[in-house]
């Protein structure tokens, strides 16, 4: 067909045409859906057509480059089209610029919001793949996408994601009083979404409605399935609580973040400065626990050392380490960080139990790491500043 006897069809013919890309689209047939669509409009002349097309390309391709080209395959109705992305397989690439299409389209059409609302979404998009990395500076994308956004809710076709991702934009500049507005849009359109609730609770935090923020945050809590996401929402709860001053409340809360999602070190480590803080007995298990999430990584140590000092209880934790030296015997990496730990712990304290810890640091990571290793350097410095 060509593009001058797509146009005498009109919107009849576009009806056609999309009615059989959702059929297609039904039985995952991706790659023919985009292939019939671009062979039914290659110049892009269409603008329900080519966001038809946008559609396919955002949501069901196999392989992107820059989103500037896209691969696609049909897949069985019971596959998905995650099991394929991003994995090595012989497809046909098509360069599909969006964004360059759009801009032309919306200046033969400059009254057709669905266009901005294209462009809004696939720079959306990008910036959630991309980030920095894509064409465009993160700071000039995000303004391409409030500009194009605004345009969509002026021209009267913004949906619950329009006003969601504006919402997303404000926040993202710290406007929260604007952010608050447009997450309440969105979630007036749909309003069982947990995320927008999340944000609509982070907008209110950091414009200090505590309360407001609490009550949102409980509502994503409740609407998420993912445990993950469900315990963040809770998490959420719990530093709200902590900024109203509630430390019970708080310290429940990352206690049921622990039962949804167990082991989570962004649940772990504020329950262990909050128990340690107020002196709660369950600070020796949650403790035990905490170190249990990795103890060969520096961090864990350098985490547990933060708090403790803090509160002036380092002698609690150089015994929890002594004894953990028990436990670890035959494991060297793990021997040697807590063996240097307690080196440095005790260079303030006592200089012959650093030295001590110092050596038996580098002798168990002698056996670990090549001599160039930047710990021996680490270990060096100790030594030479017990010797002043």
């Amino acid at each position: 067909m060509t593009v001058s006897s797509f146009v005498l069809f009109g919107q009849t013919e576009t009806s056609r045409v999309l009615d059989k890309t959702d059929s297609l689209i039904s039985h995952k047939k991706y790659a023919t859906a985009f292939k019939f669509l671009q062979e039914t409009d290659p110049a892009n002349s269409d603008p329900d057509i080519f966001l038809k097309k946008e559609d396919i390309a955002l949501n069901y391709f196999v392989t992107s480059i820059m989103h500037q080209m896209f691969a696609f395959r049909d897949i069985g109705e019971n596959e998905d089209i995650m099991d394929y992305r991003g994995k090595e397989g012989n497809y046909d690439m098509f360069t599909f610029p969006v964004d360059s299409i759009l801009l032309r389209l919306i200046k033969e059409y400059p009254d057709n919001c669905k266009l901005y609302k294209g462009l809004g979404d696939y720079y959306y998009e990008v910036h959630l793949k991309y980030g920095d990395q894509w064409l465009i500076p993160t700071e000039q994308l995000l303004r391409l996408i409030e500009k194009n956004d605004l345009k969509v809710h002026e021209g009267g076709c913004a949906d619950d994601m329009t006003y969601y991702v504006l919402g997303y934009i404000y926040v993202s500049s710290q406007k929260y009083d604007n952010a608050v507005s447009w997450f309440k849009r969105s979630l007036e359109l749909s309003e069982k979404n947990p995320d927008a609730f999340y944000n609509l609770a982070y907008a209110y935090m950091g414009n200090g409605d505590m309360d407001n923020a609490l009550k949102n945050a409980g509502i994503a809590m409740e609407l998420y399935h993912d445990s993950v996401y469900k315990a963040d929402a809770v998490r959420m709860m719990a530093q709200l609580y902590l900024e109203k001053g509630d430390e019970e409340n708080a310290a429940r809360s990352f206690e049921t973040s622990l039962k949804i999602d167990p082991g989570s070190y962004y649940s772990l480590h504020p329950l262990l400065e909050l128990y340690v803080k107020t002196n709660r007995p369950e600070a020796d298990d949650i403790r035990r626990d905490f170190f249990a999430l990795d103890p060969g990584n520096p961090t864990i140590y350098n985490d547990l050392a933060k708090i403790y000092f803090k509160y002036d209880k380092a002698e609690e934790l150089t015994g929890f380490f002594e004894d953990e030296l028990k436990n670890y015997r035959d494991n060297d990496s793990i021997t040697g960080n807590l063996n240097f730990f307690l080196g440095r712990i005790y260079l303030g304290i006592d200089k012959s139990e650093a030295k001590n810890y110092l050596l038996q640091a580098r002798e168990h990571f002698s056996k670990v790491y090549d001599k160039d290793h930047q710990v021996f350097r680490a270990i060096e410095q100790g030594l030479e500043q017990l010797e002043k």
